[in-house]
């Protein structure tokens, strides 16, 4: 079974995918690219990350969530971990992972992190 994580970081969209060692082995070989010559790659040509998977709409949710976070969390913040703010951003992953798992259907297992641990969607 595939897995999807819901966490934030610096330039990211809020949507991870957990693979496993044998996974990882096996993609190294197939459909990696490796940009050489000095030109410079289009991103705007790129297909957004997941977008095969979910709808338009969960992914600006998480990205915006995803920015929400890289805002708490940054340098300027005086945000402390634990604050009600962090609460309710935590809370908010948790409501994207659950539909983050209403789209993936029962294909992939859902988690999201809060508090420093990864906590499992459960199925309806």
């Amino acid at each position: 079974m595939k897995r999807a994580l819901i966490d934030w970081d610096f330039d990211a969209h809020g949507i991870w995918m957990i693979s496993v060692p044998r996974e990882r082995a096996s993609s190294l070989g197939e459909g990696h690219r490796h940009q050489s010559g000095g030109t410079s790659f289009d991103r705007s040509q790129q297909s957004r990350p997941w977008s095969e998977l979910l709808s338009s709409s969960l992914l600006d949710r998480l990205q915006r969530w995803n920015d929400w976070g890289c805002a708490l969390g940054g340098p300027a913040t005086i945000v402390q971990f634990g604050d009600e703010k962090w609460q309710t951003f935590y809370r908010e992953g948790k409501s994207l992972a659950e539909a983050t798992q209403k789209e993936l259907e029962d294909h992939w297992q859902v988690l999201w992190a809060a508090n420093g641990a990864w906590h499992f969607v459960r199925f309806p």
